[in-house]
Parts: C-alpha cells; sequence; structure tokens
C-alpha cells in the first residue's frame, strides 16, 4: 500500500497505457466546446515520472500522470480491467478526468480497448469543462459519449446543455450533442436552441488564415449545425427554422427551412435567412419559386407615428 493509501495489484501487467486511448473531448464553441485528453500510467504505482502519453493538449505528453482514489486501485487480472474506487481522479497537466469510480478494460495485448467513468463525471481541459453522470469510451469506434441528468460542456465563450446525450468522435473531430440542446453565448446575447446539434473543429495550426500561428496548440471549432426546432434568441430579435450552419469566426448564421423571424413586434417569413450577428444585419431570402413575407405592426399614433419600421434590417 502506497503512502496515500492507494493499493495496486502486483500482479497487474508492466503496460503503459496511452491517455490518449483512455479518453477524447468534448468541445469549443457550440459547444462547443472539447476536452480532449488521454491517460498514460506505467503501471508500477499510482503516478508514473517517465511520462508518456498524454492529455492532447500543449505539452502535456511530457507531464507524468497521476492517479488517485480514496478507496483503492484494483487490478484484476482474469478480467484484464483497472478500477480506481472513490473520488477517483485522473490527472495530467491542466486536464483532468473524476468521477466516483474510473474503470478501465485492457484487450489479450494490453491495450486499452474502453473505460467508463461512474458518477459525479468532471472532464476539465485549459479549454472547457464538462459534466455527466456516466462516460464511456470505445478505442474500436474512437468514441466517447457522455450521458447524464445534467449534461454540460462549459467554455469561455459559451455553456452548451443536452438532454439526451453529447459524443465526440476523435477520427472525425465531430462533436454531437443530442436532445433539446441549449447553446448560450453570453458575450455574444445570443442563444440556440435545437434538437440536435454538431460541432466540427480543428487544431488552430490548420487554419489557412493563420499561417503565423502554426506552432500554436489547441483546437477551435470552425461550424456549428443544428436542426429540429431549431430557435436563435438575440436581443430583441427571435428567429425559427428547420436547420442552422453557423460559423463562429464571421457570426453569420444561415437558417433554411420554414423561416419565422419575429423581431419586436414585426415579424418576417421566407425560406431561408442569413443573420450577420457581428453586424447587426438580416437578410431574409426566398425558396425557390415562393415569396417572402413581412408583416410590420403600426406604431402607436401616440408615439407621433402612423406606421412601423423594421427594427432589424432586412432585405427582402
Amino acid at each position: 500500500m502506497s503512502p496515500n493509501g492507494v493499493t495496486i495489484d502486483s500482479t497487474a501487467p508492466a503496460s503503459r497505457w496511452s491517455l490518449a486511448r483512455l479518453t477524447g473531448a468534448i468541445a469549443a464553441s457550440l459547444i462547443l466546446v472539447l476536452a480532449s485528453s488521454s491517460w498514460a500510467q506505467e503501471t508500477g504505482g499510482a503516478a508514473s515520472d517517465s511520462g508518456g502519453g498524454g492529455f492532447g493538449f500543449d505539452d502535456n505528453d511530457k507531464d507524468p500522470i497521476e492517479i488517485s482514489a480514496e478507496n483503492g486501485i484494483e487490478w484484476k487480472r482474469d478480467a484484464r480491467t483497472y478500477t480506481a474506487r472513490g473520488n477517483a481522479l485522473a490527472k495530467q497537466g491542466d486536464t483532468s478526468i473524476a468521477a466516483d469510480t474510473l474503470v478501465a478494460y485492457l484487450d489479450e495485448q494490453d491495450e486499452l480497448a474502453r473505460w467508463e467513468a461512474f458518477g459525479n463525471v468532471k472532464i476539465v481541459t485549459g479549454q472547457s469543462t464538462s459534466y455527466g453522470d456516466y462516460a464511456e469510451y470505445k478505442e474500436a469506434q474512437r468514441l466517447l459519449v457522455l450521458t447524464g441528468k445534467n449534461l454540460k460542456v462549459v467554455t469561455e465563450e459559451q455553456r452548451v446543455t443536452a438532454r439526451d446525450q453529447i459524443e465526440y468522435w476523435r477520427d472525425k473531430d465531430v462533436v454531437v450533442a443530442k436532445g433539446n440542446v441549449v447553446i448560450v453565448r453570453p458575450k455574444k446575447d445570443t442563444t440556440i436552441h435545437s434538437d440536435e446539434a454538431t460541432a466540427f473543429f480543428r487544431d488552430k495550426a490548420d487554419d489557412p488564415a493563420t499561417p503565423e500561428n502554426e506552432a500554436d496548440d489547441g483546437q477551435e471549432v470552425y461550424q456549428v449545425d443544428a436542426r429540429g426546432h431549431v430557435r436563435v434568441d438575440r436581443k430583441d430579435q427571435t428567429a425559427f427554422s428547420d436547420r442552422l450552419a453557423y460559423n463562429p469566426e464571421t457570426e453569420i448564421a444561415i437558417l433554411t427551412g420554414n423561416v419565422v423571424i419575429h423581431s419586436k413586434d414585426n415579424v418576417y417569413r421566407g425560406g431561408r435567412a442569413e443573420l450577420d450577428l457581428k453586424n447587426d444585419v438580416s437578410r431574409l431570402l426566398p425558396a425557390q419559386g415562393q415569396r417572402v413575407f413581412t408583416t410590420i405592426k403600426p406604431k402607436d399614433k401616440d408615439n407621433g407615428s402612423n406606421t412601423g419600421t423594421p427594427s432589424a434590417p432586412v432585405t427582402q
């Protein structure tokens, strides 16, 4: 037994785990957010000074991995599992995975096949903090799924919540939030609602617009797609549609399918709308073979005007 009370079975195989295999990311700007991480351990102890593996951010792969649990760490040779119980925590650099219980499953080659986190799951990275009741990562699919009653991903720019689950597909660099998704961007005074939302992200070094930053680490969301009962709330304007495509860099949102925009007392209907959230300009366009419609409510005569004008610039 180690000084901190954590137990390690001496029969555990001397294999090294990669934290990159152990967890992916939950991310950035619709989310979106992502919590990318990995877990490496020399099985002779609860922490490795030799490094190896990494959380996937900055120089984390050069840092030692610290694994702790209040009720011990157990290795089952026949089942090929490691279990950390009681406020379990895997930490490397500025990234950590915490839960009531962490379980890792190894294959016949002592490579990680999958892992699970049970109860009060919290994944912290330099970019985001994600919360849930249960998380599972499968190496074969390169897929991390987070579920729970209070699913949430928080970044400096936004907060994302979902009812059903949040998925991170590592090989595709995609995060999918499902079920009553709400994306809140306080600094932009914007909230996006939908049945499902997908965030596409890339390494910042992959951005052709910033070749001078090729050496920088980190990831960024370059597009967010939402579908199903889409609603965008911003200041005194609310827009509805079937689908939405949003570019965080340009802050332009494209709404398609049964578009309806309520701006103060005025209503606009069309097949497609372009909302420039940075410059506060909106354009309403017709679907093929259709027309766009605008209903402008007259102002109260007591205010000195007989007719109203659109409260937001809308081109028809």
